[in-house]
């Protein structure tokens, strides 16, 4: 087999600016749940912030993470098998609450943070690369390039850790002596930091694999699976409806904040 030929690809600017925007979005409502599952009305309020937290970061990291797929444009028939598109976004959601749980557990420290980011870090490399593997193009095959898959495996963890650490200190008792401006202030930048952190890892995780022609035969033939115009499409929609019903929910409970102030929310685990 000849693996000289390396598919020639271009990227879509407006693919990427896409997945920017949802990263971005997707981090930005998660900082302002991380405040809600910490407030601790009760255990089960809690857990439904906990579980609506993971759910919007998962999914939108997921989604970030297909957008940003589209972005990488090939003259060869590429589509995505459906089992292990789905798979990969469950993961996600799946190992983000457990290390949800883990950050708010007990008192911070840097072995929880740790602990967290290294199983959220690993639910989005497992994520990430099995939707890759979810990424067909008949004839060609994919080779590893290390330094880069090394590369997004620390990012992720990292900027797990680092979103933790967020995520903590907005349930705990600093944010009360913020103003309402200063605080929105620091939601609204570290979830544009978040959303640039998490598509740096997307993109430093498709370095990771160069794609080489071995069947010219085959290179035109289409796989079967999910035709990638409809996936962004149903990923788009997906996603604003997943992030405004979040959104909704957040001022709903915003405006029921007088019957809460009464509470007592301290700054005690959420999952006690």
């Amino acid at each position: 087999m000849d693996h000289s030929q390396m598919v020639s690809a271009q990227w879509n600017s407006s693919y990427i600016v896409l997945s920017y925007i949802i990263a971005a979005l997707a981090s930005y409502v998660s900082l302002e749940l991380a405040g809600r599952a910490g407030q601790n009305f009760t255990q089960s309020t809690s857990r439904f912030w906990l579980v609506a937290q993971a759910l919007v970061l998962g999914y939108g990291i997921w989604a970030m993470h297909f957008v940003g797929m589209l972005a990488y444009q090939v003259d060869l028939a590429a589509s995505f098998n459906p089992g292990l598109t789905v798979f990969s976004g469950l993961i996600a959601v799946a190992l983000i609450y457990p290390a949800l749980r883990v950050v708010h557990a007990g008192p911070m420290s840097l072995g929880r943070l740790a602990a967290a980011g290294s199983i959220a870090g690993l639910g989005i490399v497992v994520m990430h690369y099995t939707g890759m593997a979810a990424y067909q193009m008949p004839g060609t095959e994919a080779q590893i390039v290390w330094f880069p898959l090394i590369a997004s495996v620390l990012i992720a963890v990292g900027a797990s850790m680092v979103a933790f650490f967020l995520f903590r200190l907005l349930s705990s008792d600093w944010v009360s002596r913020q103003t309402r401006m200063g605080l929105f202030g620091v939601k609204l930048g570290a979830g544009l930091v978040m959303g640039a952190a998490v598509i740096g890892m997307h993109y430093t995780g498709m370095a990771a694999l160069n794609y080489h022609v071995v069947d010219e035969m085959k290179t035109g033939l289409a796989s079967g699976g999910v035709d990638t115009s409809l996936l962004a499409l149903i990923v788009g929609v997906v996603s604003f409806l997943l992030i405004g019903l979040a959104v909704t929910s957040i001022l709903m409970d915003a405006g029921r904040g007088g019957d809460l102030d009464e509470m007592d929310f301290g700054s005690g685990s959420a999952a006690d």
